[in-house]
């Protein structure tokens, strides 16, 4: 650690004024030029704050891309083999597609493609994913094409829109079209707003004509059941047939469309001239109704439509937001009033927005009038002044720069300049305070700015570069959140960039002008200030503190050891910790063998409990019926009801109080079972942190693999509630045409199959349109025909010679149980197992995994070595960022060394001031044990990141005045006064640059105005860590700088004897 003859940066400052000093008196001479530049910022700060979106989250399209195919009636096997192995397949050679997730399920099918990290081709990668789902051919019972989806934040779901018939829990067929008649005009008054990009439906059911054919009639009239579907679609007739060439050239358009049940009641199914005459009525019941529902949604306890409203790209979510809720009033008073039709607003998401935008303008206001306080108390009334203009100036201009890159103001941009609020008047400090000091030595005003300012131009820019470089990493994060956290450092160097530009061209001459009321221009004279006793007392203990230097370090490198060894053993890495939530699911059964409609109206029950509850604690709740937690199909009796409740701060009790009186309540019903309250987890798409994927293509293996693992998790006592989402088992009839009968009687196989579907499901025969929506026309059989197998193998089929067959003489029928859902994840079949970590555990979900991989995992491999596990979830995302951490921290290291070492001109000195880091990060250890919390979170972990580059600002500062002011050839004895002397010049400095930054941050960090658990988390860190290590510093610098002195001397010493030795 030995100490240059002086530093490179003293040479700069004393010898040589250059380019920077020219370029500092340059803007000091021209205050109309500073004047207007500063003004410029602050007006088109304020324009671009009023242009720019204020949305959420950043605009970030996200690396994966979503299939969704609807095939109705067909059982999961069929789903996969039709439908998800096929799209796999065409997918799967794409360039820049890493890997592919499926889940078929009954009716419906889903692919989740995600993308190569990183890829700059997206958009090609993404076209070429659509034309492979266009290139795969599917059944031709897909009626509506497959849907791709690719996931931008800017363009999302903002709210969502519920409407639904009060004092109707459940819907009849007469009460859902009116229903559908008013969400069909609320649709109308929604979508053609600017700031709407489209609308989803959940629980809009498509509107059919319903042909449910009676199979005894066919039998007594001899009528075949596809005779019924040749002649409804031949006499479906809507056709152009061309023009007549006479004056005018009109047109001619055959129209003989069945568009009513009563048009079709009257179509001739069989007869002619000789026979009778049988009308489709006379063999069906035809009457309009609605497709029959795979789940069945309720709001607030009633049956209900709901649009998921979802904004354009352009537009932002405050504006979205007011757009659809005026639309929304206006429909309420104009269509609405007097009718029993209600509409209310749910998961609105400009709520955490607009809190978080007042949270952080209310707090970061507060920090404001902090740092206001601290640059009166310890700076004179000229000084303090113009360093609090800094703020604005460079709040304006990173809000200019933000907006020319395209930047929303959104949470994560807001809580950068949360981060740096303090920071910004660092380098305005250290400016103005040498100023300060200069001036009072009795030299011209004129020549002590550029003097002083010229002085501390290279301390200032190597702070604010470690500053910039330490938050430099966070673009090389990985993952969904790699891409929400890369928009931090942009607008951290917008701000510090501002922050240099001011402190070192605009400050300067704004340090020459007069306050209003103030003397004619003069020089300062020196005057007495309360901080100079401070300094002088801090000077004679610091004096003292030298001789013992060594002990001091001991000391030092103790506790530093101490706080590491207790932090790896008794604080946890959690990704996001279970802080205050505003959802809470309830899920549960009711008895077995309940259909859906019986399921609705049991859990009825409980929803009446939570009635008194909305429009208090809980803005409303959602149910679904028949519906598994990821959207697939799920058993009759089981429900999910979400309960949305109110922001924290805007009721008394907690999410975890609010759970426990709901518990209370429903300990009084009966009839359910299995019922389990749930918060949601902030980055959990299942709300759980334990989420276990199990694969294993032999599906009894993996069934088993699968209880072996929720039996281990259920006998942990810090696990809780392991559960297998694996799609429960249903009956199924497995029915094989006997080829050679079939053949032998004259019947197409493809007839028989035609005939089974529109038996069951039914066949859609076309659709025709009555202005705004199109109607199916549905061909099946009745509900009484359909009831048992027996009654549908009755169905007659028509061989080509007119005989009628019964369907059960033509195949053979074996009954199976087969899954409802089955997923795939890399092309192996795969079973999800969830679990929590019981409430007060210290166990973590890594130490979780750690238990599975270690004592699990083995045991269950043993016995099934075909399979595998592996983590999703939490636990994938922890590690990914745990790993980039430590990546992150070692680069923002190694650019901090480099600057300092070219700064320096030393590999050494450099050393000495990064001593400052871990002592800052002793200090974040002593925080969160002082307050309570053994968790660290990854909001915590960037607020130590962002440490890192700020906690050795003072240390620079500090340094560099004991290179100029401390000649290491003096007599030994002076050395203590004279690094005692130097250091007291520079604790105003050092400690107003620390108060300002732990005062921008400090309401944030415990809500003062407003709080939000994971900016509080990073402010906690930032500022304890900040005072904790400035208040080391302000000691072990000095130490260490006497430390390298006595190595150099003792160096020099060796250097005399050897060569006292060498002559000898």
């Amino acid at each position: 650690m030995g100490v240059p003859p002086k530093a490179v940066a003293q040479s700069f400052r004393e010898e040589d004024p250059g380019m920077i000093t020219d370029s500092i008196r340059f803007f000091v001479k021209r205050h109309l030029l500073a004047n207007m530049i500063f003004l410029g910022v602050l007006i088109g700060g304020v324009f671009a704050w009023r242009a720019t979106s204020k949305e959420e989250m950043p605009s970030v399209t996200f690396d994966f891309v979503r299939i969704s195919v609807r095939y109705p009636g067909a059982p999961a096997e069929d789903v996969e083999y039709y439908i998800t192995k096929p799209l796999e397949e065409k997918i799967r050679g794409i360039d820049g597609v890493h890997s592919l997730d499926s889940t078929a399920s009954v009716g419906q099918g889903s692919v989740r493609v995600e993308l190569e990290p990183e890829l700059s081709n997206v958009d090609e990668v993404v076209a070429e994913v659509r034309n492979a789902v266009l290139d795969t051919r599917l059944p031709e019972e897909v009626v509506d094409d497959p849907v791709v989806r690719v996931f931008k934040t800017d363009k999302k779901a903002i709210m969502d829109v519920a409407l639904y018939h009060e004092g109707k829990n459940l819907l009849s067929i007469d009460d859902r079209q009116k229903l559908q008649r008013y969400s069909l005009a609320l649709e109308n008054r929604l979508l053609p707003l600017k700031e709407v990009n489209s609308i989803d439906r959940q629980g809009y059911l498509q509107e059919e004509v319903q042909i449910r054919v009676r199979p005894p009639d066919l039998v007594k009239f001899k009528i075949p059941f596809n005779s019924i579907q040749t002649q409804i679609r031949a006499n479906h007739i809507r056709q152009p047939a061309g023009t007549i060439e006479s004056e005018g050239e009109p047109k001619v358009t055959l129209l003989s469309e069945l568009d009513t049940p009563q048009k079709l009641g009257e179509l001739a199914v069989q007869g002619g001239f000789e026979g009778r005459v049988v009308r489709l009525r006379e063999v069906a019941e035809i009457e309009a109704g609605f497709e029959k529902p795979d789940h069945i949604l309720k709001v607030n306890g009633h049956e209900a439509v709901m649009f998921s409203v979802v904004k354009t790209a352009s537009s932002g979510i405050l504006d979205s937001i007011d757009s659809v809720r005026k639309a929304l009033a206006r429909f309420r008073e104009s269509t609405l009033k007097g009718s029993s039709i209600r509409a209310v607003a749910l998961d609105d998401e400009s709520f955490d927005v607009r809190n978080r935008i007042n949270l952080i303008a209310q707090n970061g206001a507060l920090g404001f009038i902090l740092i206001l306080l601290s640059l009166f108390t310890f700076l004179d009334k000229r000084s303090g002044i113009w360093v609090a203009m800094g703020i604005p100036f460079t709040l304006c201009f990173a809000m200019i720069g933000g907006a020319l890159l395209g930047y929303t103001i959104n949470g994560t941009t807001l809580a950068a300049v949360i981060i740096v609020m303090g920071i910004i008047v660092d380098d305005a400090i250290v400016v103005a305070e040498n100023i300060t000091r200069e001036a009072q030595k009795g030299v011209e005003r004129s020549v002590a700015v550029v003097r002083a300012t010229a002085y501390v131009t290279l301390p200032v820019v190597a702070s604010v570069a470690t500053t910039c470089v330490a938050f430099i990493p966070l673009f090389f994060f990985s993952g969904h959140f790699g891409k929400f956290v890369s928009f931090i450092p942009p607008i951290i160097f917008l701000v510090l960039a501002a922050s240099l530009f001011e402190s070192l061209y605009l400050l300067p001459g704004h340090m020459l002008l007069d306050l209003p009321g103030s003397k004619a221009k003069r020089a300062l004279e020196p005057h007495a200030h309360w901080f100079d006793a401070v300094e002088r007392w801090y000077g004679r203990a610091l004096e003292r503190v030298l001789p013992w230097r060594w002990a001091f370090f001991a000391l030092s490198l103790g506790l530093i050891a101490f706080c590491g060894w207790s932090a790896k053993n008794k604080m946890k890495f959690v990704m996001f910790p279970n802080e205050e939530t505003r959802d809470i699911t309830l899920t549960g059964f009711t008895a077995q063998g309940m259909t859906r409609l019986d399921t609705a109206r049991k859990v009825q029950e409980i929803e009446d409990l939570f009635t008194p509850y909305i429009g208090k604690e809980v803005v409303g709740t959602r149910t679904s019926v028949g519906r598994s937690r990821r959207g697939g199909a799920a058993q009759q009796n089981n429900f999910r009801l979400g309960i949305e409740i109110v922001p924290k701060d805007q009721r008394e009790k907690s999410a975890d109080a609010l759970v426990q009186e709901f518990e209370k309540e429903l300990a009084r019903l009966k009839g359910f079972s299995k019922l389990r309250f749930s918060k949601s987890r902030w980055g959990s798409e299942s709300g759980s942190p334990l989420t276990i994927l199990v694969q294993n293509n032999d599906d009894p293996a993996r069934q088993k693999m699968s209880r072996e693992l929720r039996d281990a998790l259920h006998a942990h006592p810090d696990i809780a509630d392991p559960e297998i989402e694996e799609g429960f088992f249903t009956d199924e009839y497995r029915v094989r045409i006997n080829r050679e009968k079939v053949k032998r009687l004259s019947i197409a196989p493809g007839d028989v199959a035609k005939t089974f579907r529109a038996a069951l499901e039914g066949t859609v025969l076309f659709q025709f349109s009555n202005g705004d929506e199109e109607i199916r026309v549905r061909l099946t059989t009745t509900d009484g025909a359909k009831n048992n197998i027996e009654k549908v193998l009755a169905i007659p089929v028509e061989n080509q010679r007119n005989y009628l067959v019964p369907l059960g003489d033509l195949v053979s029928v074996e009954k199976v149980r087969s899954p409802t859902s089955i997923a795939r994840r890399e092309f192996k079949r795969t079973t999800v197992v969830d679990a929590d970590i019981r409430e007060g555990a210290k166990m973590t979900p890594l130490d979780a995994a750690e238990f599975m991989e270690t004592k699990v995992f083995p045991d269950i491999l043993s016995r099934h070595p075909n399979g595998n596990f592996a983590f999703d979830g939490e636990i994938k995302d922890t590690r990914e960022s745990s790993s980039d951490f430590r990546n992150a921290g070692l680069l923002a290291l190694f650019l901090i060394y480099a600057i300092l070492a070219i700064l320096f001109d030393s590999v050494k000195q450099p050393l000495v001031i990064m001593v400052a880091i871990p002592f800052g990060i002793v200090g974040v250890v002593m925080a969160f044990w002082a307050h309570g919390k053994v968790l660290f979170g990854f909001y915590a972990a960037v607020g130590v990141l962002g440490l890192v580059g700020v906690v050795i600002n003072d240390s620079i500062v500090m340094l560099c005045k004991l290179n100029d002011d401390v000649d290491p050839d003096a007599p030994a004895e002076t050395f203590d006064r004279a690094i005692a002397r130097a250091s007291q010049t520079r604790l105003r400095a050092v400690t107003l640059t620390t108060l300002t930054t732990v005062a921008g941050v400090l309401p944030t960090a415990y809500g003062f105005a407003g709080y939000d658990a994971m900016l509080a988390e990073m402010m906690l860190s930032l500022a304890w860590g900040l005072v904790f290590g400035t208040a080391i510093t302000l000691v072990m610098i000095p130490c260490l700088f006497r430390v390298g002195i006595d190595w150099t001397a003792r160096s020099r010493r060796r250097r005399v004897v050897e060569e006292e030795i060498a002559q000898v």
